[in-house]
């Protein structure tokens, strides 16, 4: 493995000759073809299951995105740490970093399995039922597929991680549609852990990925130090992101919830495809900070990063305002209800990218606390305007409602990611 990672950091210190736009079409594609078999998938399986209880399992399934909470940052941190250890040539601590982080994440993964079992017997309306039970189940594999994807990323291992994800969108709908034509949402649930594990496992041939965890404390304190602000980020921008499943089901119901599903699917599915292109820059900007120390080359990489996810985003969301709303009347005539929300949504990622890069920035140089006060920002204005909105205008409210929120924190991510690179050009050149 340190021989790889050697070889990882020869390749990073040509990073600026290395073919990036076509690292990005074996990525971005792979990445897509994962998404559109979710996308897929999920279509398929809630025309066999009825709006309400479709609009249930997306209530349930915050588990799984509120569940970054439980591994505390270290993945976080390992992804900014691991490529600046190689930004200086430490390949050893480089593996150590990812072995103390698998044994945070082992360690996080039996607490909280024991905290939501416990949750659920103990809490009246929930119950151990095979529906929550199987959640936590999806949970421990999403962490552990999370961990595989980390390490690749981190390490800048494109081509591995492209070709782990080409499989997993090949095994996917075949476990995820045929356990829910078996057992409705609980074979769905299951099917999606089994394909998450599969590939888990088929990560471990790619020869980057270390197994065998590290139990040191002082490796698992730097990592969390560092990941859990910006793990919090994360967490606040989910949270950000889930505002309109509470109004909605709290509002209408669990019907008008899964109406409003194909809005929160539409808008995971073309919100991917930046960040992918997120993903790709982020270690590059952790390994050229580093290296260089030189904040004006992360603007110029953040600037790099929002035109190229723009030039991407555009013709997607064209492309499917113009073909969701026909196929959504043909195939799902149930779901009708919800197209004027997905149309509104649609144009979410259009409206984000002008941020797109400094959210990067803004991580990389430590200013977590400006992005999470950006963000809370963010949710008021979504909670506000969608409150206001839904009772005139329904479900489409909240998908205005939406639509407002992520406008204010992308002109944020670009107004404070601006001002965290002056101040860092300013203190080093006081350094100097």
């Amino acid at each position: 493995m340190l021989q790889r990672l050697r070889v990882l950091v020869a390749k990073a210190r040509t990073s600026s000759n290395s073919p990036l736009f076509k690292e990005f079409l074996n990525y971005g594609s792979s990445t897509v073809l994962v998404q559109f078999a979710s996308l897929m998938s999920g279509l398929v399986v809630a025309s066999l299951v009825s709006p309400a209880e479709w609009g249930n399992w997306y209530l349930l399934n915050l588990i799984i995105v509120y569940g970054m909470l439980t591994q505390l940052g270290a993945l976080n941190g390992m992804n900014r740490e691991v490529p600046a250890a190689l930004g200086q040539g430490r390949s050893d601590e480089a593996v150590d970093l990812r072995r103390a982080t698998l044994a945070v994440l082992v360690s996080s993964i039996a607490v909280s399995s024991a905290a939501l079992l416990a949750f659920g017997a103990l809490l009246p309306g929930v119950g151990l039922t095979d529906v929550f039970v199987l959640t936590i189940v999806l949970l421990f594999a999403n962490q552990v597929y999370g961990y595989v994807t980390t390490s690749l990323r981190s390490t800048t291992s494109f081509t591995e991680l492209s070709r782990l994800q080409v499989l997993r969108a090949v095994v996917y709908p075949v476990l995820a549609i045929g356990g829910a034509a078996l057992l409705q949402v609980p074979g769905f649930i299951l099917g999606q852990a089994v394909a998450l594990l599969f590939a888990a496992l088929v990560g471990t041939g790619t020869g980057t990925v270390a197994w065998r965890p590290k139990f040191d404390f002082n490796l698992a304190r730097r990592l969390i130090r560092v990941g859990f602000p910006i793990m919090l980020v994360g967490f606040v921008h989910s949270l950000f992101a889930t505002v309109d499943r509470w109004v909605v089901a709290g509002f209408r119901g669990s019907e008008a919830l899964g109406h409003y599903s194909l809005a929160i699917m539409a808008l995971g599915a073309v919100a991917l495809v930046p960040l992918v292109i997120s993903q790709q820059f982020y270690p590059r900007m952790a390994f050229a900070w580093s290296a260089n120390q030189d904040a004006e080359e992360l603007r110029r990489l953040a600037d790099r990063q929002r035109l190229l996810s723009f030039t991407v985003v555009l013709p997607v969301v064209v492309l499917l305002v113009l073909v969701a709303p026909p196929v959504v009347r043909a195939l799902l005539p149930q779901y009708a209800a919800g197209i004027p929300a997905l149309v509104v949504t649609l144009l979410i990622p259009l409206v984000s990218t002008v941020g797109e890069g400094f959210g990067n920035v803004l991580n990389v140089l430590d200013r977590q606390s400006w992005y999470l006060a950006a963000i809370i920002a963010a949710v008021v204005v979504n909670l506000g305007v969608s409150i206001a909105l839904i009772e005139p205008l329904g479900i489409v409210g909240v998908a205005i409602g939406t639509s407002v929120a992520f406008a204010v924190l992308s002109l944020l991510r670009v107004l404070l990611g601006g001002a965290a690179i002056r101040q860092a050009t300013a203190e080093r050149t006081r350094a100097a």
